[in-house]
C-alpha cells in the first residue's frame, strides 16, 4: 500500500474508532444527552465562542465563511438550547456579543472528557516509547497544518 492510502485508511478507522467511543461514553454518561443532540456545525460555533468570548455575529460569519444570516440561525439554536447567551455592547446598542453560558462551558467540558478518554485508549495501546514517538509525530503534523 501507498503510505498516502495508508494514511487515508488510519484517519478512516480512527475517525469511526471516535465515533463509537464517543457513543460508548454517551451511554455511560447521564449528562452527555445534550450533547449528542448538537451537530458539528453547532459544535464548531461553540468552540469558537468560548475561544473567543464576547465574538459578534459578523465575526462568526467572517470565521466561518458563511452569511451573517446562516449565523443567525445556528446562534438562535444554540441561544434556545441554553449554551450561548446574546450581551449588548454598552458602547453601541447596535452592536450583540455572543458569550457561552455556564451550560454551554459544561458540554464543551464533556466533549473534551469523551476525547480525554479516546486518547487514553489509542495511549493504552503503546509502549512509553511509542507513546512518546506518536506524540512527537501528532504535534509535528498538527504545528504544519495550523501554519497555513
Amino acid at each position: 500500500m501507498q503510505q498516502e492510502e495508508v494514511i487515508v485508511k488510519a484517519i478512516n478507522i480512527i475517525s469511526e474508532s471516535m465515533r463509537e467511543s464517543m457513543r460508548r461514553y454517551k451511554e455511560e454518561t447521564q449528562s452527555s444527552k445534550e450533547l449528542f443532540n448538537l451537530s458539528i456545525t453547532q459544535l464548531h460555533y461553540l468552540h469558537v465562542i468560548k475561544e473567543r468570548n464576547n465574538i459578534t455575529i459578523t465575526e462568526l460569519a467572517e470565521i466561518f465563511g458563511v452569511q451573517k444570516s446562516t449565523v443567525t440561525v445556528t446562534v438562535n439554536k444554540l441561544l434556545q438550547c441554553g449554551f450561548i447567551e446574546k450581551l449588548a455592547s454598552e458602547s453601541d446598542l447596535r452592536v450583540v456579543y455572543v458569550s457561552l453560558t455556564e451550560k454551554g462551558k459544561e458540554i464543551i467540558e464533556l466533549e473534551g472528557k469523551g476525547y480525554r478518554q479516546f486518547a487514553a485508549g489509542i495511549l493504552a495501546m503503546l509502549n512509553e516509547e511509542e507513546q512518546n514517538t506518536f506524540t512527537f509525530l501528532l504535534n509535528k503534523v498538527i504545528n504544519n497544518i495550523t501554519r497555513k
